[in-house]
């Protein structure tokens, strides 16, 4: 099973802070990311050997570089280093919360957030088909093969159900890398299940060539979304439905919870034996 999601400028940080908390600080590419982490608005402006240049190394290794996070080309990465530039509302875009309402009553902010949480969450019991889901269950059960493609709250809902899932012995994988997520979709055949996250849908804008060897594998393809317009370029066998696009801003908790919903169908369908030896977790 394998897990996909994505965003656009968010992606980015996203990306870089992954391979920051995961590489070696004596990796020549380390110090080009933490380059990058200090100095977007001059990257956004900046030509490859100039970006070489300050970070020590040949034009060849910031392209390489920019491959290693998922971007074609110096030029695709440098675009959303300036798309956060000249963006005014880098944060305030991520929830529908009135800046000056947080600024000046963080308490009300805290309440019209949270209602809007509560409303997207009480409508999953209209939007989760659990016909579908029964089907993508038993996928999941019946196949040795599955991972997850995903990137951002995307990813980490993922890494939630695979821990779940391994509680009741069954593995799967969700790499965090776009890299290992693209050495995994390669290695995929028509007995996997691969299963996108995405609640934007933006996922495969991001990651075309993981989605193109998805394509070329033939594995059955589950797609977890908040918007029902998406075309992922590839034949979806289970799509399931979380949200809507009126409520992307908060859907990521009811990504959470239909999750959390979906291990708990799993574990009632297939290991009711192990009923008296799951202990609830804090």
């Amino acid at each position: 099973m394998c897990l996909l999601g994505g965003g656009r400028m968010k992606s980015l940080f996203y990306r870089l802070i992954i391979f920051l908390d995961t590489a070696s600080e004596d990796d020549t590419n380390y110090n080009i990311a933490w380059y990058m982490a200090h100095n977007f608005q001059k990257v956004s402006t900046m030509g490859i050997s100039q970006l070489a240049k300050e970070c020590y190394v040949s034009p060849a290794t910031i392209s390489r570089f920019c491959r290693t996070l998922g971007y074609e080309n110096y030029a695709h990465l440098k675009q959303e280093c300036h798309s956060f530039s000249s963006d005014s509302k880098k944060f305030n875009n991520l929830i529908q919360v009135p800046f000056d309402m947080m600024k000046n009553n963080p308490k009300e902010a805290t309440q019209f957030y949270a209602q809007q949480i509560c409303q997207d969450i009480n409508a999953l019991s209209n939007k989760l088909d659990w016909k579908t889901i029964d089907q993508v269950l038993k996928l999941i059960h019946n196949s040795e093969n599955v991972a997850f493609f995903g990137t951002q709250f995307s990813h980490s809902a993922a890494l939630h159900f695979q821990t779940d899932l391994l509680m009741l012995e069954k593995f799967t994988m969700a790499y965090m890398e776009i890299e290992r997520q693209l050495e995994c979709a390669k290695k995929l055949d028509e007995d996997a299940v691969a299963i996108i996250i995405s609640l934007n849908g933006n996922y495969a804008l991001g990651s075309t060539k993981i989605v193109q060897y998805l394509k070329k594998s033939k594995a059955k393809i589950v797609f977890l979304t908040g918007r029902k317009d998406v075309d992922l370029g590839i034949d979806v066998h289970h799509t399931i439905l979380v949200g809507d696009n009126n409520s992307r801003k908060t859907a990521k908790h009811a990504l959470l919870t239909a999750v959390e919903l979906m291990s708990l169908r799993y574990y009632s369908l297939y290991y009711p034996d192990l009923k008296n030896k799951i202990v609830d977790k804090l």
